[in-house]
């Protein structure tokens, strides 16, 4: 699905894009040393990389004339971090960029803060761009942009799509409803400069409405820009907001897989949970997922079926790290007491059943939504914000004395019922209670509160309860830089077909490590569909009929297999979107520190080919690999030129295949 959206540009946008040619250009050069090429770009003579109105007046044109000021922090090994700040002459506004450079990552990332120092008003600030800059790729022939669809609920969802960045050509993105991942894109993009054997990729982290734009300006240039889509308010005196999170990564390489595994693997090792020091990257199983109808979700979930599934999963010897219980287990949207016909002790029972066998225990909840006249609604009333006539509530996260008392409340239900962590969901248009709340002239102040405040919630979520990473839940339409720091996707709901995930799942993971589905099926092609850097099972354990065995095999390969999930990624099958049944899906997942990976492959119901043949990814040519069958559980010698030439898989229609490689 494409649905590029045009930004309207005010009067204050007008002002700025006229300011285009005085925007600084940055380049790859230097970035393996990212303390000097920080202070390269961000100094008191240098227009920086970002960009703001004030005044109606690009900052391009007074920043450098504004007082400037550097402070360098205290950063792990192997990062730099400073914050530098800009203050006008009038000292009104401080301007402050916290920017963080990785050594060996070609990456640097900065956001914006914003803060009235004075005893009145600030003038106007508007059209806030956390990234403005041009980038130059001497050699380039021409650039091409990669980006994956947004999550919106279709077969389309998460599909690769790309577009010739020619001079002249202008693509705008934005989501909908407030959901970070959702419409046209989701906030990553991979710029290949074609000819240079390099390119950049630009990640936004802001779990609201962010944009970004592309802009062609040569052969050798484009221009890239991020932000806020909605910024145009005063600050009060005190005040401060902050703006979305942009990194660029320069990487080098001759295909875009070189971009995408660039992001990978920076990714991977500065933005993602930990558990313990290690990277959190569980197999879960999810209780009861709503069969029979009418039970949806966790809704007839009652104690006795939770505890008896848990013994079910150690007799059948499928115990997960987590186990993960859907929504509809609780009283309603800000009355979050366990239903008393279902759980009339509250959870406390089943989560001590699941830490006595070494699991966790994780719970769908909606801090956000709230139903009217529900307790939140009765004894905090001042921390509600309304939307539309007859709508329910959103929790007003925009208040910092509002997250004091969400964070007291959650506390609080997470210890008294055993709770290790939280699946974090919302529902509607967050972007209309915002609206709808923001002051005459103060247009995005409740979003970026609000967006900050939500932060603040779950580091404190995080902090307190540190067993099990967050997982940030809304069917994946909160997936953006800020928010995948903070959670990894164990309960990815389920489509009506294996090959729809198999979509999602192919084009989430050129960006994303730590995503993965739930599968309801043991059927090796099903559950295989669901297998990423994550994974959730929902076997039907009390079916009359049902065998273990497969299921077994399924827990089992998953565990053999998983650390390969997060590493290389390299889409077999190319990056054109995958929608037909008449085709074989191959992707590969490598390890460059050992030599070895995993191939995943899957001959649709319609594909006359009974071969494929898969071109392998980062192997030595003349090294001899043994390669392993997890169906046949058989292994054989392969070269590394045959793998690479396209070793030949063959399968049935609907069967899949898994692979192991590994140097001999």
């Amino acid at each position: 699905m494409r649905r590029a959206v045009t930004i309207m540009l005010t009067a204050a946008a007008l002002l700025l894009s006229t300011a285009a040619g005085a925007q600084g250009v940055i380049s790859r050069t230097g970035i393996e040393n990212p303390d000097k090429w920080i202070n390269s770009y961000f100094a008191a003579d240098k227009v920086p990389p970002f960009s703001f109105a004030y005044e109606e007046i690009s900052s391009a044109k007074f920043i450098t004339d504004w007082r400037f000021s550097k402070k360098r922090l205290t950063a792990p090994k192997g990062v730099v971090a400073y914050t530098f700040s800009w203050t006008d002459p009038d000292n009104t506004v401080r301007v402050c960029c916290d920017v963080r450079g990785y050594t060996g990552f070609g990456a640097v990332e900065w956001k914006l803060r914003f803060k009235n120092i004075s005893r009145g008003n600030t003038a106007k600030i508007a059209v806030i761009r956390s990234a403005d800059y041009k980038v130059n790729e001497p050699g380039a022939s021409g650039f091409t942009a990669r980006y994956c669809n947004g999550i919106n609920g279709v077969k389309e969802d998460a599909q690769p799509e790309e577009f010739d960045l020619r001079a002249g050509v202008i693509r705008d993105f934005t989501p909908e409803d407030g959901m970070s991942s959702t419409g046209a894109s989701l906030p990553f993009y991979n710029i290949v400069s074609r000819g240079a054997d390099a390119g950049v990729v630009m990640a936004v982290g802001w779990t609201g409405r962010w944009n970004a734009r592309l802009r062609g300006v040569t052969s050798l240039e484009y221009r890239l820009y991020a932000g806020l889509e909605k910024a145009n308010f005063y600050l009060r005196p005190g005040e401060e907001v902050r703006t979305p999170l942009v990194a660029t990564v320069f990487w080098k390489g001759s295909d875009a897989a070189a971009g995408f595994n660039a992001l990978r693997r920076f990714v991977v090792q500065y933005h993602s949970p930990r558990v313990a020091g290690a990277l959190w990257a569980p197999m879960a199983a999810a209780f009861d997922m709503g069969s029979p109808a009418p039970c949806q979700a966790a809704e007839c979930l009652t104690e006795e079926l939770a505890m008896a599934t848990v013994k079910r999963c150690r007799q059948l010897g499928l115990m997960p790290e987590v186990f993960t219980m859907e929504s509809g287990w609780n009283v309603a949207d800000g009355d979050w007491r366990a239903k008393e016909d279902l759980f009339p002790e509250g959870l406390g029972r089943l989560s001590a059943l699941i830490h006595s066998y070494g699991a966790r225990l994780m719970v769908r909840f909606a801090p956000e939504n709230i139903a009217r006249g529900t307790p939140v609604v009765k004894a905090h009333p001042e921390y509600i914000l309304t939307g539309d006539k007859g709508s329910d509530y959103v929790f007003d996260f925009s208040n910092p004395k509002a997250v004091d008392v969400i964070c007291k409340q959650f506390d609080e239900i997470m210890a008294e019922g055993g709770i290790d962590g939280i699946i974090c969901d919302v529902d509607g248009n967050l972007g209309t209670y915002w609206d709808k709340n923001d002051e005459t002239d103060r247009a995005g102040i409740v979003e970026m509160k609000y967006v900050a405040g939500l932060y603040r919630f779950w580091d404190y979520i995080l902090q307190k309860y540190p067993q099990c990473a967050m997982d940030n839940g809304s069917q994946g339409r909160r997936l953006d830089l800020e928010a995948v720091s903070r959670s990894a996707a164990v309960s990815r709901p389920g489509y009506v077909s294996p090959e729809a995930t198999q979509c999602r799942q192919y084009g989430l993971e050129l960006f994303l490590p730590l995503q993965g589905s739930i599968a309801r099926s043991y059927d090796a092609y099903d559950a295989r569909s669901c297998y990423g850097g994550t994974f959730n099972h929902a076997f039907e354990m009390f079916r009359i009929g049902g065998d273990s065995a497969p299921m077994r095999a399924r827990a089992e390969e998953y565990g053999d297999i998983r650390s390969y999930l997060n590493k290389d990624y390299y889409p077999l099958s190319g990056l054109e979107p995958l929608l037909h049944n008449d085709i074989w899906v191959a992707k590969q997942y490598h390890d460059a520190s050992s030599g070895s990976g995993i191939i995943i492959a899957f001959r649709r119901s319609s594909a006359e080919n009974a071969t494929f043949a898969a071109s392998i990814k980062a192997v030595d040519p003349a090294a001899s690999y043994e390669l392993y069958d997890y169906d046949t559980q058989s292994t054989q010698i392969v070269s590394g030129s045959e793998l690479i030439k396209g070793y030949k898989l063959r399968v049935e229609k609907r069967q899949s295949v898994l692979l192991r490689y590994s140097l001999r």
